[in-house]
């Protein structure tokens, strides 16, 4: 049997660990055949991010179109979508296509603090594309440039949450990660808020210090997608989606530990 098709419509990490490779990476975890719409060509390795060539609407749309003539998708997600065009056409080819409801991993920052959506770009983000999707997914600082509040609390991430369906989205899963601890210490957990049409859950975790990855926002935000083209609900692909980042972050603490 032929593997099911997962599309991601994301940038182009050359250094592989985020974006599309990371992407296709995961979903091949999850079992799927991967495709690829590419949205910007990012120049960046582990350490740093400098610049980036964003590609039109015309030439997403292209890609999209000839991998749509080929291929039905289980899942869909969206990650880098560098400018108003580009969201615009993203959102619009998900309104009048058959494409599964994405996925939003809303980037806006690198890691390394270059911009990878345009400011003049978030109205139309949130005006297009949140109506589309099945669910987004910012951390804090993203969660706070679609509200403009600050957030520093669970109590305020579910309300971020709910703010953020109220602009149009039909869920929302908040990434706890940035959430401040006190001064010079570590958070004791990681904490996830998702609101799902109102339903709220709260996923808590053991923090690892010391573990960090880049591209773990794109593998989550896939993996989810990944569980809800196998079937199941939201809640349980997001908690399918944790377990397997948890997996990665221990991993990688674990070849950091070896390496020194």
């Amino acid at each position: 049997m032929p593997l099911p098709n997962a599309l991601t419509i994301a940038g182009f990490d050359p250094s592989g660990a985020a974006g599309v490779l990371a992407d296709a990476r995961t979903f091949a975890s999850f079992g799927y055949r991967a495709s690829a719409a590419i949205t910007s060509i990012t120049f960046q390795n582990d350490r740093s991010a400098t610049g980036a060539a964003h590609q039109t609407a015309a030439t997403v749309r292209g890609q999209l179109e000839s991998l749509r003539a080929e291929f039905q998708f289980g899942c869909a997600k969206t990650g880098m979508l560098p400018t108003r065009e580009v969201v615009r056409e993203v959102a619009r080819i998900f309104r009048e296509s058959e494409l599964p409801a994405p996925v939003v991993d809303p980037v806006m920052v690198s890691s390394s603090g270059l911009r990878l959506m345009e400011a003049d770009a978030l109205d139309v983000f949130v005006a297009e594309l949140l109506p589309v999707a099945r669910a987004v997914t910012p951390n804090i600082p993203e969660a706070e440039a679609l509200i403009g509040l600050h957030i520093t609390s669970e109590a305020q991430m579910r309300e971020a949450a709910k703010i953020i369906r109220g602009l149009g989205a039909r869920a929302v899963l908040i990434k706890g990660g940035h959430l401040p601890a006190a001064p010079g210490a570590f958070p004791e957990e990681a904490i996830d808020v998702l609101d799902d049409d109102g339903k709220v859950t709260v996923f808590r975790a053991a923090f690892i210090p010391g573990a960090s990855i880049r591209g773990s926002g794109c593998m989550l935000s896939a993996a989810i997608a990944a569980g809800l083209g196998k079937g199941l609900s939201l809640e349980d692909s997001v908690r399918q989606a944790k377990d397997f980042v948890l997996n990665e972050l221990r991993n990688a603490k674990q070849s950091q530990h070896r390496e020194r």
